[in-house]
């Protein structure tokens, strides 16, 4: 049996337990469009914000990969979704989980998206989600290989330069979610479990009610992953030809995980200020 036609076949189980494994609600079942971007104020590079620490950062590059995602009828979301990643990866118990109240997925988008999040230019996901007719109070974002595949993506893609006072910093960098970010001590299948869990945004509020004939908007700001970098950090970074910084997340380079690259890897998984849901009729 070939991959795609497992892949299928499994797609099909997800969506029949996702979308019907709870009571029947008598609930009107569609297909809905959804699309990603930028924030709606961005027009393309360049991009200049100013950091909370004073930097002046000019984005001449930030691309996104992320998909599926999932839409939760409950503001905790449940522990176990039924998705066809958990055929593939065994579900992570997320530390501290007393806000992950019983939920259950109302709406999902099996696939996976590529975008500038420079610009406000929205970019079609390849497949139409699936959804029924009950109210959306949370969402997940979560970042895996498509389609199951071994190959991890670039979760973000960024150059740009930081200026403060007279430090003027040309960077650029790419961020995995690898086993780069697992603490250490994690290893067999705890490492794997946490591998999963780092992998989802989990608890992004967003309240809609959707319907048929409907489309599901997903915007990112990629300001906030910026909020608390210090690019003073960079200096003994590797650099190009040009002096341009290469950020770096491998704990096994002799130049360990630098702290921007850290505030990036933190705001791509913050649940509150990057990712914003929005339902249009």
């Amino acid at each position: 049996m070939s991959g795609s036609l497992i892949t299928r076949l499994l797609r099909a189980a997800t969506l029949a337990l996702a979308l019907g494994c709870s009571p029947s609600t008598g609930s009107e079942r569609f297909s809905f469009r959804a699309v990603a971007g930028g924030n709606p104020e961005f027009s393309g590079a360049p991009l200049t914000f100013q950091t909370e620490s004073g930097w002046n950062v000019t984005l001449s590059e930030a691309r996104v990969t992320l998909g599926p995602i999932y839409l939760n009828s409950q503001a905790g979301l449940r522990d176990e979704s039924a998705s066809i990643l958990n055929f593939l990866v065994k579900p992570a118990h997320a530390q501290g989980a007393s806000h992950l109240e019983s939920g259950r997925v109302v709406g999902e988008v099996l696939a996976q998206v590529a975008f500038d999040a420079l610009s406000s230019n929205l970019v079609e996901f390849p497949t139409l989600g699936s959804m029924v007719s009950e109210p959306v109070r949370t969402a997940e974002v979560w970042f895996y290989p498509a389609d199951g595949g071994a190959q991890v993506p670039v979760a973000l893609r960024v150059r740009g330069r930081a200026e403060r006072a007279a430090r003027s910093v040309a960077f650029r960098g790419d961020l995995l979610l690898n086993e780069d970010w697992v603490a250490s001590g994690n290893q067999g299948a705890r490492g794997a479990q946490a591998l999963a869990d780092l992998r989802k945004v989990r608890g992004i509020a967003t309240v809609f009610q959707p319907s048929a004939g409907g489309s599901l908007a997903l915007r990112f700001d990629v300001r906030r992953l910026f909020r608390g970098a210090n690019f003073d950090s960079l200096e003994q970074n590797p650099s190009d030809a040009d002096g341009t910084k290469r950020l770096n997340q491998s704990k096994d380079a002799n130049v360990p995980q630098d702290q921007v690259m850290v505030n990036l890897y933190q705001g791509l998984r913050q649940s509150s200020g990057t990712y914003t849901f929005s339902w249009h009729e």
